[in-house]
């Protein structure tokens, strides 16, 4: 009986996970989007790439998830450029685009 139940919250555990992670994506990748847009460059491969997952602390001294994403883009249509964005939770905490002088 007590083993249903182990199984029972691991299975509900990894089903969060999954929906959790599911929707940060889709956050990460609209912010991405944003990002570019503004930037007025071009998202190359229309996508992102989640590096790294870890335990960091929120203002308020809880524990959350924090994501590392990566992703290519372009201003010249020639040379690929590279960023970043960090999600604390579903919340963009920090995001970057590297340009190069050409």
């Amino acid at each position: 009986m007590a083993l249903d139940f182990f199984i029972l919250g691991a299975l509900l555990a990894g089903l969060a996970y999954w929906w959790d992670t599911t929707h940060c994506n889709e956050l990460a990748l609209q912010h991405c989007r944003q990002l570019c847009q503004r930037a007025r460059v071009q998202l190359l491969d229309a996508t992102i790439v989640r590096q790294r997952i870890w335990l960091r602390r929120t203002p308020a001294g809880g524990l959350q998830l924090c994501r590392l994403y990566s992703f290519e883009f372009t201003d010249d249509r020639e040379s690929r450029e590279f960023g970043y964005i960090v999600m604390l939770g579903h919340k963009v905490a920090e995001s970057h685009l590297q340009r190069t002088l050409h």
